[in-house]
């Protein structure tokens, strides 16, 4: 089982990146890249639950830790991902502290949280490390809230105080279309928001983190983003397909794009 670096993760940036498209290829690929952790996101991505497991497996004996986005605050759904396996979970578009404590909640086995608990599963290597889950899972299992709205940025300081949230995770492009300038992540209130959420970590001894860019990755380390996410792998196939065909039509052996 590969758990978030907790030692690390208090003192150092940790390094990830988000796997969208439902390919264990994909996963394996970054797996063993040198990633700390990896998203797996069964929230916008081409996954289903039915992949999920294989999508695990496909991590399994790297070092990064898997980390999965689920689509709501749904205890079905929690209990199924970490039963799979997973090292945590990510939960968009929370809200408030009652909602970050609720993701707590699922994530956690009693007495701490409400997590079903079952012996012969994915995570406990179907049975034959048990106790050994069942005694650390509790204090190693990531739970990642992420804050998408104006509204919860001005709650980010109640759900960094809730006890068990691990990393308030900045969602950009969701926060620039909830303040009307999609995609525009230099306007001076954006960057207050982001100065805001890290405080409220800072203050409370949490995490930071956030999907950057290239091009923005100096400013939000400088900023205090420590749980820092770059790219995917669509847009790393996107990327490179788009370099490549670029790279034969400099030698005209592709005609023109046309529109279809």
């Amino acid at each position: 089982m590969q758990w978030i670096d907790r030692e690390r993760m208090a003192s150092q940036v940790m390094a990830g990146t988000f796997l969208n498209l439902g390919s264990s290829a994909a996963i394996e690929i970054a797996a063993g890249l040198g990633f700390d952790w990896l998203l797996l996101d069964l929230e916008h991505g081409s996954g289903s639950w039915a992949d999920l497991r294989p999508l695990l497996l496909a991590a399994q004996g790297s070092t990064a830790a898997p980390i999965v986005r689920v689509r709501s605050l749904n205890g079905d759904d929690v209990k199924f991902v970490m039963d799979s396996g997973a090292a945590g979970i990510m939960f968009p578009y929370v809200a408030n502290a009652q909602e970050a404590a609720r993701a707590v909640q699922l994530v956690k086995y009693p007495p701490v949280g409400s997590r079903g608990v079952a012996q012969v599963i994915r995570a406990t290597d179907y049975g034959r490390n048990w106790q050994k889950y069942l005694a650390e899972a509790n204090e190693k299992s990531c739970v990642i809230v992420q804050i998408e709205t104006p509204e919860a940025v001005a709650e980010a300081e109640s759900m960094a105080a809730v006890e068990g949230v691990d990393v308030l995770f900045v969602g950009p492009m969701d926060l620039s279309v909830n303040m009307g300038h999609p995609g525009d992540f230099t306007q001076p209130l954006f960057l207050q928001h982001l100065q805001t959420v890290v405080k409220a970590c800072q203050r409370h001894g949490k995490v930071a983190g956030i999907l950057s860019r290239p091009e923005l990755v100096e400013q939000h380390k400088t900023l205090g983003f420590r749980f820092v996410a770059l790219g995917s792998d669509a847009s790393a196939i996107a990327q490179g397909m788009t370099q490549n065909l670029a790279a034969l039509r400099r030698q005209g052996m592709v005609g023109p794009k046309t529109d279809r």
